[in-house]
C-alpha cells in the first residue's frame, strides 16, 4: 500500500506491545520500521526498467527477513536518537512489530508480495483492499495521531481493531463478488480455468473479474454491498497472451524473451495484447476503469530488438471525466459501456 499507509501501521503496530510512557518513541520506530521495505524501489536500472517491477514487493517484504530489518531500523534509531536511556530489546521490539506489518498488508492487496521469500517465490496476494483506500488509512492516520500527541497508545490499539474490521469487510465482499463472478460464467457456459477478484482503485464496494475460458478472458466488473443486490458492468473480451504466443513470436534465449518471462511472472500469468496497440502486452489485473480492458501497465515489444530489454510503459487517465466515472460506478448508478 501507500507509504503513509504502512508508516501508520507499523506505528500502531509498535502501540500494541509498549507502555504508555513508550508512546512517543513507540510510535516513531515503529513508523520507520513500517516504512523501511518499500526502500526496495532503489533497486532500479536505467537500461532494465523490469529490474524495479522484479524486486520490488521482493525479499525486504519477506516475513522471515522483516525482523532483520526491524532490528537494523531499531539500531540505528537507538544509535542517532537515544543511544544513552533506552535498552535496545524494547527499541528492538518495536521496530520488529512495524516491519512485520509490512508485508502482511501488502498481501492483502491485489499487487503481488512474494511474503515467504526465500522458500517460495509465490506471489502472495489476498485480493482485499485497494493498494489505495482513504476508509482504510484515514481513520488509522488520525488515530495514531491522537495516540502520539496525547501518549495513549490506546488510540492506536483501536486503529488496529478497525483495520481488521475492514480487512474482515474485504473477505465478505470479495466472497460475494467471487460467487457474482462464478454464476456469470456459468450462464455464460463458460467453465474458467483461471478466475480472479480484485477491489478497484479506492474502495471494497466495486470488483473487477476476469476470469478465463479457453484461450480468452472475458472482463466484467460488479457493485456489490451487504443486504442488497449486485449490480453488474459487463467490460470486454481479449486473447491470451500465453506462453506458447511468446514462443511463437520471440527468439528463444533472447533478452526480450526473458523480459516477457519475467513480466509474466510478476502479472501472475494475466497477460493479454492491448486491443488498441498490438505491441503492448498488459497486465490485465489492473484498469482505469473495473470494466475495460485498457491495460493500466504494460511493456511494448519490437521483436526486432530481440537483445534489447522491453519498455515498461503506464497507460494512465488522470482526467476529471474518468474519475467521476469511476465514481459513479462506485455508487452504483448507470454508465455507459466502454465496448
Amino acid at each position: 500500500m501507500d507509504p503513509l499507509t504502512q508508516a501508520m501501521a507499523g506505528a500502531a503496530a509498535a502501540a500494541l506491545v509498549c507502555r504508555k510512557t513508550e508512546t512517543r518513541r513507540a510510535l516513531c520506530l515503529g513508523a520507520l520500521a513500517g516504512a523501511a521495505p518499500d526502500l526496495d524501489v532503489l533497486i532500479r536500472s536505467e537500461s532494465d526498467p523490469l529490474l524495479a517491477l522484479q524486486y520490488h514487493r521482493h525479499f525486504t517484504h519477506a516475513l522471515l527477513i522483516a525482523p532483520l530489518i526491524g532490528l537494523i531500523v531499531a539500531a540505528l534509531f537507538k544509535g542517532l536518537f537515544f543511544w544513552k536511556h533506552w535498552p535496545y530489546r524494547r527499541l528492538a521490539l518495536f521496530g520488529v512489530a512495524g516491519t512485520l506489518t509490512h508485508g502482511l498488508i501488502d498481501a492483502c492487496t491485489s499487487y503481488g508480495t512474494l511474503l515467504y521469500w526465500p522458500i517460495s517465490r509465490h506471489r502472495e496476494s489476498w485480493d482485499i483492499i485497494s493498494i489505495i483506500d482513504p476508509v482504510f488509512t484515514l481513520p488509522l492516520f488520525l488515530l495514531t495521531v491522537v495516540a502520539f500527541a496525547f501518549r495513549r497508545p490506546r488510540f492506536a490499539q483501536v486503529a488496529v481493531g478497525l483495520c481488521l474490521a475492514y480487512l474482515c469487510l474485504g473477505v465478505y465482499q470479495r466472497g460475494q463478488a467471487t460467487q457474482f463472478a462464478r454464476q456469470l460464467a456459468q450462464e455464460r457456459g463458460h467453465l474458467p480455468k483461471k478466475l480472479t477478484v480484485r477491489p478497484s482503485l479506492a474502495n471494497i464496494v466495486l470488483w473487477r473479474i476476469v476470469y478465463r475460458s479457453d484461450e480468452q478472458y472475458y472482463v466484467d466488473a460488479v457493485r456489490t454491498t451487504p443486504f442488497s443486490e449486485p449490480r453488474h458492468y459487463p467490460g470486454g473480451v481479449v486473447d491470451v497472451f500465453s506462453e506458447e504466443s511468446a514462443q511463437s513470436l520471440l527468439p528463444a534465449g533472447s533478452v526480450i524473451e526473458d523480459d516477457v518471462a519475467r513480466f509474466r511472472f510478476f502479472s501472475q500469468g494475466y497477460l493479454y495484447r492491448d486491443p488498441s496497440q498490438p505491441d503492448v502486452i498488459g497486465d490485465l489485473r489492473y484498469s482505469m476503469f473495473p470494466d475495460s480492458v485498457q491495460p493500466l501497465w504494460g511493456i511494448r515489444l519490437d521483436p526486432s530488438k530481440p537483445d534489447a530489454h522491453v519498455p515498461f510503459e503506464h497507460f494512465r487517465d488522470p482526467s476529471q471525466s474518468a474519475f467521476d466515472r469511476l465514481w459513479v460506478m462506485i455508487s452504483g448508478e448507470s454508465v455507459s459501456p466502454l465496448h
